[in-house]
C-alpha cells in the first residue's frame, strides 16, 4: 500500500468509526488476529507463482498439511474419480486438480480451519454456510474481475471476495451478545440490516471489517473493497474490484449460497440493476458476454463447494 492510498483509506475509516464509543473501539482493537498464513502456505504460494513449479514439490508441501491434504483428496475424488477407485496419491491429486484450484484451496483452507471453532453446538448461525458463501463469492469475484481486468495478476481479487464479510466475524468474536441479538432478528433487507448494525455498534460490519484489516496492514484494495462492498459507487481507489465483490456476493445468493443471510435470491434482472454491475458492464454487449460467461460457474459452484467444506 503506497502512502497516498494509505492516507485516503485512513481518512475514510477515521470518518466511519468516529461514532464508535471508546469502549467499543477498545474492544475492537483487542480482537485477535485471524487466519494468519503459516509458512507452508507462503511456501506453496511462492512455488505456484514460480515459472518453474514442479508438481512433486507442490505435492510434497501439501502432504505436510493434513487439512489441505484432506480437502484436496475430497475435491479430486468428488470431481474426477469414481467412488470405487478413489485417489489416495497426493501428487496424482495435485495433477488432477490443477494449479488454479490448488491456489484456491491454499487461500481458503487456513481461514476455514482457524474459524471452525465458531461452529459450536449453541452457535446462533451456521458458520459452514457462511464459508460456503464466502468461497463462492471469492471464486465469482475472480471470474468477474478477470472479465474487465484481463491482465490482472495476484490473488487480491480472490481474497477480496473471500473476506468481504469479515466484519460479521469480528462482531461475533468481539460483541457476541449483540451479534446473537442481531442474528435472531436478521432482516432479509440489506439496508435495514446495516441500519440495525449502525444503531447497535455505531458502524456496520463493512466498516468494522475494513478497520480490522487496516490495523493488520492488508493492501488498500482489500480494505476498500471490504469497506464499500455494499456501495461500490463510493470506492475511489479500486472501484472495479469493489464492484466485482458486490456482484459476486449477490450472484452467490442467486446460486443458492446465501451464507448466514436471509436475503431472497436475486434474479439476473435484479443483478443487472446493481451499481456494481453498471460500473463493470456499461453496455449491452459486454453485459451479455459477462452473463453468458458466468452462468456455467453458477451451475457448478454448489457441487464444487461441497468438496471444499
Amino acid at each position: 500500500m503506497n502512502q497516498s492510498d494509505d492516507s485516503k483509506i485512513a481518512t475514510k475509516l477515521g470518518e466511519s468509526v468516529a461514532s464508535l464509543s471508546k469502549e467499543r473501539l477498545h474492544r475492537l482493537k483487542k480482537c485477535p488476529k485471524l487466519a494468519s498464513l503459516h509458512s507452508i502456505y507462503e511456501a506453496l504460494g511462492s512455488l505456484l507463482e514460480s515459472e518453474h513449479s514442479y508438481l512433486a514439490q507442490i505435492a510434497e508441501l501439501i502432504g505436510r498439511d493434513p487439512p489441505l491434504t484432506s480437502r484436496l483428496l475430497k475435491l479430486v475424488n468428488s470431481v474426477f474419480y469414481s467412488t470405487d477407485q478413489p485417489c489416495t496419491n497426493i501428487e496424482e491429486a495435485t495433477l488432477a486438480a490443477g494449479l488454479d484450484q490448488i491456489s484456491e484451496l491454499i487461500l481458503s483452507t487456513p481461514i476455514i480451519e482457524d474459524l471452525q471453532n465458531l461452529q459450536t453446538e449453541d452457535s446462533a448461525l451456521n458458520w459452514t454456510e457462511f464459508w460456503r458463501h464466502s468461497i463462492a463469492t471469492a471464486i465469482l469475484t475472480r471470474e468477474i474481475y478477470s472479465l474487465t481486468t484481463p491482465n490482472h495478476s495476484g490473488d487480491s481479487d480472490y481474497i477480496a471476495g473471500l473476506i468481504h464479510n469479515i466484519g460479521k466475524i469480528i462482531i461475533a468474536l468481539v460483541f457476541p451478545d449483540e451479534f446473537n441479538e442481531i442474528s435472531i432478528s436478521r432482516s432479509t433487507n440489506t439496508p435495514k440490516e446495516l441500519e440495525a448494525e449502525v444503531e447497535m455498534f455505531g458502524a456496520d460490519h463493512a466498516v468494522l471489517g475494513a478497520y480490522y484489516l487496516k490495523r493488520h496492514k492488508l493492501p488498500s484494495e482489500i480494505i476498500e473493497s471490504t469497506l464499500y462492498h455494499n456501495n461500490p459507487v463510493n470506492a475511489v481507489l479500486h472501484p472495479r474490484l469493489t464492484a466485482s465483490v458486490q456482484v459476486a456476493y449477490n450472484l452467490a445468493h442467486a446460486a443458492g449460497l446465501p451464507g448466514i443471510e436471509q436475503k431472497e435470491h436475486m434474479s439476473w434482472e435484479e443483478i443487472e440493476l446493481l451499481d456494481g454491475w453498471r460500473i463493470l458492464f456499461d453496455d449491452e454487449s459486454t453485459a451479455c458476454f459477462a452473463k453468458n460467461s458466468l452462468e456455467p460457474t453458477l451451475d457448478r459452484l454448489r457441487f464444487f463447494l461441497s468438496s471444499m467444506i
